[in-house]
This record gives C-alpha cells, sequence and structure tokens, in this order.
C-alpha cells in the first residue's frame, strides 16, 4: 500500500512543480504583453472583468499598484526627480515661491495645494513655480514649444514638466498647454463607449473624419467607461449617458468656448453646447480645489480601483481662467491630489480628471509627410505611451476621445 502512495505524492510534487513553471513564465509574458503591447492590456482587464466582474479586476490593479508604488519609492529614494525630456539652455521656471516648501512638507506630509503663478491673457502662458521644491527638476515650470511648428508660425503647444508630489520625485506630470484661439477641440464618440443603449453603433463612427485630416495637430483620451461612475456625455445633440449633478462637465459651447464645472454650473447652457463629457468631480473649479483633495491624499473618488489608496497613472483637462488656454495633463505614479496640485500650479482655474490607468491616458502629436492624405502619429507626449501610427485615424476607436485642430481663418 506504500507505494499508491509514494506514486501519489510524486504525481502532486510534478504537478506542482509545473504549475510553478508554468507561472513564473506566464506572468512575466503577461506583464509584458500588457505594458508593451498596443491595446492587450485593456483587453484582458475587460475580458476579466466581463467573467469575474469589476471587483475582481479593481482589487488587482490595486494590488498591484500599491506593490508597485512600495517598489518605486524605495528604488527611487536617492534618486533625481524624474522628467521626460531635457529642458533647453536659458530657458528659465518661475522661481518657487519662499513658502513653497513649509515645514511640515520636510517632515513629509503633503503639502497645500500651492498658488499657480498670476495668469496672463495672452499665449504661451507664464512660467510657472513649482509647487514643492524639494522634488522639482532642473526646467520644471518653463514652456517650451511642441509638435510641428515649422515655418514662420508660432506654435500651437508647448509642454513643461512639474512634480507636485513630496514623498515621490519620481511621480512626474508631462502638461501641454494649447492655444484655443487658433485650434478647435473636438469630441468623438467611441465605437463602444461611453455605453449607450439611446445611439447605434451606425452614428458612432469612432475615429477623426478625414474632412479633419488637414488640420489634425493631436489627440487624447476621454473619459471613464460607462460603468465606472456612469458619468454624462453629450455630443451633437444626442444623449449618450444623462448628466450627473456631481460630475465635472467639460462643456464645448457652440461658439467656441470651453467650460468646465459642476453640471449644476453649466445645465442651464446646454441649448448653447457643441458637446459636454463628464467625468468625477471637478480637480479644481474657479482656482479652488476639491474639498474632499484638499486634506485627502488617496481619496477612491477619481479613480477606478476598490480602495483607491493606489498610485497611477492618470490624466486631466484644465482650463486657464481666461478661457485662451486649454491643457492636458499626463501624470505618472500620481494621486488625485497630486494631479489637482499640478494642474493649480500650471495655471489651471478649472480641471477634469480624464481616465486613469497604464494603458488609457495618451496624447500623441499628428504629422502628414508630403503628399500623404492620412496623417500619422509623430510621437508621443512621454516615452513609453503605446500606439500605433494610425491610432484615432485608421480605425474606430473603441473608447471616447477629443482632438486638436487648427482653425481654419474665416472666409468673412
Amino acid at each position: 500500500m506504500a507505494q499508491p502512495k509514494k506514486q501519489k505524492k510524486s504525481r502532486w510534487r510534478r504537478r506542482a512543480l509545473i504549475s510553478l513553471g508554468v507561472i513564473g513564465v506566464s506572468v512575466p509574458a503577461l506583464w509584458y504583453a500588457i505594458h508593451e503591447v498596443p491595446g492587450f492590456g485593456p483587453a484582458v482587464a475587460d475580458g476579466i472583468r466581463a467573467v469575474l466582474g469589476p471587483g475582481v479586476v479593481a482589487w488587482a490593479e490595486d494590488t498591484a499598484y500599491a506593490v508597485q508604488d512600495r517598489f518605486d519609492r524605495w528604488r527611487y529614494r536617492d534618486a533625481k526627480p524624474k522628467t521626460f525630456w531635457e529642458a533647453p539652455s536659458g530657458v528659465a521656471a518661475a522661481p518657487p515661491p519662499p513658502s513653497a516648501l513649509p515645514a511640515a512638507v520636510a517632515a513629509g506630509a503633503a503639502p497645500p495645494i500651492a498658488s499657480a503663478a498670476p495668469a496672463e491673457a495672452g499665449f504661451p502662458p507664464p512660467a510657472f513655480a513649482a509647487p514643492v521644491a524639494a522634488v522639482a527638476a532642473e526646467g520644471d515650470g518653463a514652456w517650451i514649444a511642441a509638435g510641428d511648428h515649422a515655418g514662420n508660425q508660432p506654435a500651437l503647444i508647448y509642454k513643461s514638466v512639474v512634480h507636485p508630489d513630496p514623498k515621490r520625485g519620481f511621480a512626474a506630470v508631462a502638461v501641454v498647454a494649447i492655444d484655443l484661439k487658433r485650434v478647435d477641440l473636438r469630441l468623438v464618440a467611441g465605437k463602444q463607449e461611453p455605453e449607450s443603449n439611446k445611439v447605434p453603433s451606425e452614428r458612432r463612427p469612432g475615429v477623426i473624419p478625414k474632412e479633419a485630416f488637414p488640420d489634425l495637430v493631436a489627440a487624447f483620451n476621454g473619459g471613464f467607461k460607462a460603468v465606472h461612475g456612469h458619468w454624462g456625455m453629450m455630443l451633437g445633440g444626442e444623449t449618450y449617458v444623462v448628466p450627473r449633478a456631481i460630475g465635472c462637465t467639460v462643456a464645448m459651447y457652440k461658439d467656441g468656448a470651453l467650460r468646465i464645472g459642476a453640471w449644476p454650473t453649466v445645465k442651464d447652457d446646454e441649448p448653447k453646447m457643441a458637446y459636454y463629457r463628464q467625468t468625477p468631480p471637478c480637480l479644481l473649479e474657479q482656482g479652488k480645489v476639491h474639498v474632499a483633495l484638499e486634506t485627502t491624499e488617496y481619496s477612491k473618488n477619481w479613480g477606478a480601483t476598490v480602495s483607491g489608496e493606489t498610485v497611477i497613472r492618470r490624466s486631466a483637462i484644465g482650463v486657464d481662467k481666461s478661457g485662451r488656454v486649454l491643457f492636458y495633463a499626463l501624470g505618472e505614479a500620481m494621486t488625485a491630489q497630486a494631479l489637482a496640485r499640478a494642474m493649480r500650479a500650471v495655471g489651471a482655474a478649472s480641471a477634469a480628471q480624464l481616465d486613469v490607468n497604464y494603458s488609457y491616458p495618451r496624447f500623441l502629436f499628428f504629422e502628414r509627410d508630403t503628399g500623404e492624405e492620412t496623417p500619422h502619429v509623430s510621437s508621443p507626449i512621454i516615452p513609453g505611451i503605446k500606439y500605433q501610427k494610425t491610432e484615432y485615424v485608421g480605425g474606430p476607436e473603441i473608447r471616447d476621445f477629443f482632438y486638436v485642430a487648427r482653425r481654419r481663418p474665416s472666409s468673412s
């Protein structure tokens, strides 16, 4: 009788070793695919979510990001603050204010949201002070021309970097400032998202229209999937998702004006709007940070995870007090609180968080070669953004997005 027991034990050990081997190979392969293959991460998450429910995926994301944050804080504890590009010589940022780093911040506590340099009516916006001097990098606060601005035409887009988290020098935000006097900001509904039973798929092309190709400058991600908050959206007079009172509303008016604010502040203007897209509550509104972010570092109201204690890639959209400058921000290792601090520092008066997590936030520049009919992606705003050259122009996108096009002079 002893021999069968030994055989069973041996088989169990072999199976355990095989299982460990499979895990040892498949987990790194899966990690690589999620981070290196465009679209793979979202597809995996959506597939698991459909079978096991959103709670399982949220828990997995929360756990993974928490482990990564602890590892990064150890790994980069003595490193210089992360940056995405070298600032050109002679480009200086505004000096930090004397109170930029109070004693509480030096001790490791989260600082109050810093005030930005006074906004101007012109473009580009003025250089801004680093909100947390202890983690600022050289060039933080300086605006550098970005994208395709060949010839004698002034740049439509400028970029800068800001480090808003006193605990994480590796938590960096790339921000672009866009001149709304010379471009149009347009919204495109995804083929599937935000999910709606009111607008059929045949009225959702999910791609930038060909008539916009000659003037296309850039494109960037939209907001959460409908299941994650049911935030409202209207485009071209069709309501995809009904608005929520607490939703931060990115509203484009038919006259070209852009407003960002809670739904009660803009709802009476809905007939004047070309579109609106809602997000979780505003990070900033009329210069004030959302009350929940003033003292709460890890708020779960601006993320898709269970506990809200994750530090993840986040994106945001904002507008300055004059209404002329549009800001888009993409931050690595961000809390919602840090993202709000960054948006206020760069000069946004109102700001809304857009999508989050590794695969979704993206800002892509476009260009067209001589004789080329269809534009292609020339570069992302930061290294590490996975994309295809035909993104947004070659086929339907599942999720909604914005694009930026040069405004043609009026014929009148």
